[in-house]
């Protein structure tokens, strides 16, 4: 008797067993169907459009073309709501030729202001075409230290009157929120590490429009400019200029 009491409840415990393990199965199933519809959905609903991609460090002056060549690129393809809209999306005949106004780092998507056409009369230094390179002297804190190379991206600030009155109080603002470093003082060629080379030249050469170059003439001539190292996220929006009236409340 005891004996067919063991064997029914081991039976029954079995049947348990096997029964877990279905409702398991049936549920993982349901799962994997599930997120496999939603995902299907996702990507049906998306428009996905091509865009290049850096896998490497791309220098100063490298060609578009060259940078394809040579496995500096890679083509993804990104949703059109989450790409940019000057991505790169091709690379042929009518653009192979230009070349990177700047450091293009790993895993950045290829922008189409990233690359220019060059002038072939300003020797080793590359100009992007309808660009000036305009060189100012300054002292190391205005320059951030030896932390600039060409390539680098900066903000400009000035110091001084920038009022015509005559009375106004010296204050600091953005004098250009985004200009490109082409040399520092006889260096056109960035680190290859993509690192600080060192270079303590006080000699600054930046890429400026027309009317970016007088701007930057004229400040360095009769007040005080102060460079700042840039990344891509930073947003100046409706900044004002700061003085002592506003230095501690703004």
């Amino acid at each position: 008797m005891t004996m067919k009491r063991t064997r029914s409840t081991s039976t029954k415990s079995g049947m348990r067993l096997w029964g877990i393990i279905l409702i398991s199965i049936v549920a993982g199933a349901a799962v994997f169907t599930y997120t496999y519809s939603v995902e299907k959905e996702a990507k049906q609903g998306q428009v996905l459009a091509p865009v290049y991609l850096a896998v490497k460090q791309i220098p100063v002056g490298t060609q578009l073309g060259t940078a394809l060549s040579q496995g500096y690129l890679e083509k993804k393809e990104f949703p059109t709501e989450s790409r940019p809209t000057n991505g790169v999306e091709v690379i042929n005949s009518k653009n192979s030729s230009l070349v990177a106004t700047q450091i293009i780092q790993p895993g950045q998507i290829l922008l189409t202001s990233n690359f220019a056409i060059t002038s072939g009369n300003t020797g080793s230094l590359t100009i992007p075409d309808g660009y000036l390179a305009i060189t100012v002297s300054l002292a190391d804190p205005a320059r951030v230290a030896n932390f600039l190379q060409p390539g680098s991206e900066i903000s400009i600030f000035v110091t001084g009157q920038t009022s015509a009155n005559s009375n106004a109080l010296s204050s600091t603002q953005v004098l250009l929120s985004r200009v490109t470093v082409l040399g520092i003082g006889d260096q056109i060629v960035p680190n290859t590490q993509g690192v600080s080379s060192g270079n303590s030249s006080s000699l600054i050469t930046v890429a400026a429009t027309p009317l970016e170059a007088k701007k930057i003439i004229y400040a360095s001539q009769n007040m005080e400019l102060y460079f700042g190292l840039r990344t891509a996220g930073v947003d100046f929006g409706g900044s004002s200029p700061i003085g002592m009236a506003n230095l501690i409340t703004q």
